[in-house]
């Protein structure tokens, strides 16, 4: 992602995206734009990434799994349309929409609940540092936030010593 654009009022964010191209036609094929399974160079993607309410569970296996609601969906679809009619303005013709994606699953060890303010969990040792930290539903990617916080438990753990 380089560029993007935040509609506050619609909860999302648009952005341009670029995939590697085994996941292109996966994404392609699952849409059944097989028509589309070899234009990786010549296609543009717009991604809706949505500020989704927050909720879940963890499988035994360790998946997540969420069910989206109404109100999330509606948000998907609207935001799809900007989508769209940005890629037309564009001169986009052979659009289509692939399967949603879940990214950055945030919330599943929240800062107060599951780990403290030190990241440290109620085992001596233990820490979490990654995005289900984040206590609150993010809607933006959140590699600067995880990159800090790394950054702040890199020095907790080593008393502020400087490491090479």
């Amino acid at each position: 992602m380089a560029a993007g654009l935040r509609l506050e009022d619609e909860g999302c964010v648009l952005t341009d995206l670029v995939w590697p191209r085994w996941l292109y036609q996966f994404l392609t094929a699952g849409a059944l734009r097989f028509d589309r399974l070899l234009a990786h160079r010549h296609t543009a993607v717009i991604m809706v990434k949505l500020r989704d309410h927050l909720g879940g569970r963890i499988t035994p296996r360790g998946g997540v799994r969420k069910r989206i609601s109404n109100v999330d969906r509606d948000r998907l679809r609207r935001g799809a349309g900007h989508a769209q009619r940005i890629l037309r303005h564009a001169g986009g013709e052979r659009l289509f929409t692939t399967r949603m994606l879940a990214t950055h699953p945030g919330g599943t060890a929240k800062v107060g609940e599951v780990v403290d303010s030190d990241l440290q969990t109620e085992i001596d040792g233990l820490f979490v540092c990654d995005c289900s930290v984040i206590p609150e539903a993010w809607g933006l990617p959140p590699t600067l936030t995880i990159l800090a916080l790394g950054q702040r438990l890199a020095k907790h753990l080593t008393d502020g010593a400087k490491v090479a």
